[in-house]
């Protein structure tokens, strides 16, 4: 139980990190757009393109249900630090992670039957949320299991 306490914080904050560079890449185009210039990011490799992908309308979701425009990244950058404060509490945690997996399927479809892309740093994100969700599942178990031994006492 140990390891899982200490190895889930550390997948959640990879997944800040990938969120961030996500940001980064995003804010990076949007500057070389403005000046007339490519920009190609260091995840832009072969047939997978995270620019196309961050760049796209579906880069930020909040703006099909009548929100603000925000980005996904930055919505990822959230709730990444939100899911770094539940890992002290396995059940909310496994509730977060499995609500990211479910957002990790439509966004996958929506990469590939939507926008026919392949994105690196899209994928490794869905790799984390997948990880963290059977990481918070099998820290629950743990936590909910009776202790296998009790010591008895003499006397």
């Amino acid at each position: 139980m140990a390891f899982l306490s200490c190895l889930l914080p550390v997948v959640v904050m990879f997944g800040f990190l990938l969120s961030s560079y996500a940001y980064l890449v995003e804010r990076r185009f949007a500057r070389a757009r403005e000046l007339g210039q490519v920009y190609r990011a260091y995840c832009d490799v072969g047939v997978f393109s995270c620019t196309r992908v961050f760049s796209s309308e579906y880069g930020s979701l909040t703006q099909f249900v009548g929100l603000p425009h925000v980005s996904n990244a930055v919505l990822g950058m959230i709730f990444y630090l939100l899911e770094l404060a539940a890992c002290r509490f396995p059940a909310l945690l496994l509730f977060m992670s499995a609500a990211s997996c479910v957002v990790s399927v439509g966004l996958f479809l929506i990469l590939t039957l939507i926008l026919h892309d392949l994105c690196i740093v899209c994928g490794s994100i869905y790799v984390v949320n997948f990880v963290t969700c059977l990481g918070a599942w099998k820290l629950r178990r743990q936590k909910m299991a009776p202790p296998l031994h009790k010591k008895k006492k003499k006397g």
